[in-house]
């Protein structure tokens, strides 16, 4: 029986744009800051930004100093805002009706620029929709490496086979397998509220 579900974040809640912002960064000249958006993962500063590693406005030096372009922050913050188009209301929904049956925690590669953004945007309160929220750029650590599931399970005390992990990313899914997790590899655009409208489908998981 599933009792927990573990969600990821952007592609799975938030939907995105990654050609908006490949073309705004683009549109400053910086291409080989647009080069660096990959589906399903980031290289380079936007790693090192999901991992804490960097805060934004050193995230907008390397920029600079990559490309040569010396373009202010509020450009280069704009730009990577675009990747974000905003997370729809019925998915909201779906959320808190989950908690009032299971356990909901968010996994999320994730940076704090972003994150704020969101909670602001589209949350308001995060605690409606989730028990616990485990951000990569808080943690220093993100998917698919086994650790941040390791702390995850660690931190909340489920046990794997009654937990259900929603995401996009083939590794992440891959390595949730791995370590005994039921999985949903959601699909791009991917309406999976539709997944919990069917009750056999929860039971075959």
């Amino acid at each position: 029986m599933i009792r927990n579900i573990v969600i990821d974040f952007g592609g799975v809640l938030v939907q995105l744009d990654k050609s908006a912002s490949i073309s705004a960064y683009r549109d400053l000249g910086m291409e080989g800051v647009a080069a660096l958006i990959n589906d399903y993962r980031s290289d380079g500063i936007f790693n090192e930004l999901e991992r804490g590693e960097i805060d934004i406005h050193e995230f907008c030096n390397r920029a600079r100093q990559m490309t040569g372009i010396d373009a202010p922050d509020e450009a280069i913050e704009d730009a990577w805002q675009r990747l974000l188009v905003g997370v729809p209301q019925k998915k909201l929904d779906m959320l808190a009706a989950l908690r009032r049956k299971y356990r909901v925690y968010l996994l999320s590669n994730t940076n704090a620029f972003h994150w704020e953004y969101s909670v602001k945007e589209y949350f308001k309160d995060t605690s409606l929709y989730f028990d616990r929220l485990y951000l990569s750029y808080e943690l220093g650590m993100s998917k698919p490496d086994r650790r941040i599931f390791e702390h995850l399970i660690a931190d909340t005390g489920i046990s794997v086979e009654e937990t259900l992990l929603l995401d996009d990313s083939a590794d992440n899914c891959r390595m949730a397998r791995e370590l005994g997790f039921h999985v949903w590899h959601i699909a791009e655009n991917e309406d999976w509220t539709q997944r919990f409208n069917d009750e056999k489908c929860m039971n075959d998981v």
